[in-house]
């Protein structure tokens, strides 16, 4: 009896070391891991002036206490390493800007060394309104050199691209709608926080789709998906999908910088991504 005792004191204490290993990895080490995940994207639809075009995508920064603009530097290095044509911000830029406690114009500072021949664009996420910052996150994003597209069209003609931007549709004023702007002899970029918008626009001319929202569920296990995921984001989770419509549409969901709601990432570190588009 006493042996039997002992064994489930030592299975007990391991596993509580193992537990507070996990954790400390989770706080202190996989949020800093930031990874760069190279995706090709290929068309028929794409023009051969938009061939190897290069767009860096990142977005969920979340700005707060736990990830400040001194952890951003890794990120601005990362995207002038990889000389992206192109640069994406798909939303929640600042976690809570209400209790925000540190300079908003550092934010900006950083954002305005990142470099795109092509432009630097973003659109709202749903911590953008929620969070306090509906007056604020245009002009903090500006004053970067981004151009905010909100239910907002912009071709870079000549490439024979389109970006088409929705607004947030949470919170703010997402109409999934303008999707329906996009020119069928153009290769048509949605920009959508919330990646189940896909859904909701494949009648339109939609070649690719680009979200973020889900964070790779921040902390990567599927058992609590219930409990993990938003709203707009239990279907499409991470990666690229392959859609089953006419324009057979790409949806691709960035897992996102930072972190919300627990300062935790585990199994699913920040990323950047580098997508380059290819013709078939």
């Amino acid at each position: 009896m006493f042996r039997l005792f002992k064994n489930i004191f030592r299975f007990l204490f391991l596993t509580l070391i193992i537990g507070v290993l996990v954790i400390c990895y989770a706080r202190y080490i996989e949020p800093h891991m930031l990874q760069v995940r190279d995706v090709t994207v290929t068309s028929s639809r794409l023009s051969g002036d938009a061939e190897n075009l290069k767009i860096a995508v990142f977005g969920d920064t979340h700005f707060n206490d736990y990830y400040s603009t001194e952890d951003f530097n890794k990120v601005v290095d990362a995207i002038e390493e990889m000389k992206p044509d192109m640069v994406v911000f798909v939303g929640d830029l600042i976690d809570y800007y209400d209790i925000y406690t540190e300079n908003v114009s550092d934010i900006s500072d950083k954002l305005s060394e990142i470099e795109a021949p092509y432009g630097k664009f973003a659109i709202f996420g749903n911590h953008d309104y929620g969070g306090g910052a509906e007056t604020e996150y245009e002009s903090i994003m500006e004053a970067g050199g981004f151009t905010v597209l909100k239910n907002e069209y912009h071709a870079i003609d000549e490439l024979g691209i389109s970006l088409i931007g929705i607004d947030d549709v949470l919170i703010g004023y997402g109409e999934p709608s303008v999707a329906s702007w996009g020119r069928p002899d153009y290769f048509n970029i949605i920009l959508a926080h919330e990646p189940d918008v896909i859904d909701e626009v494949l009648d339109y001319n939609v070649d690719l789709m680009i979200s973020g929202h889900t964070h790779g569920r921040q902390v990567n296990i599927k058992f609590f998906d219930k409990y993990i995921l938003p709203p707009y984001g239990k279907k499409y989770i991470n990666g690229l999908y392959q859609l089953e419509n006419d324009r057979e549409s790409q949806l691709y969901v960035n897992s996102g910088i930072g972190m919300t709601k627990l300062p935790y990432r585990f199994l699913s570190p920040p990323e950047l991504t580098c997508i380059t588009l290819k013709s078939e």
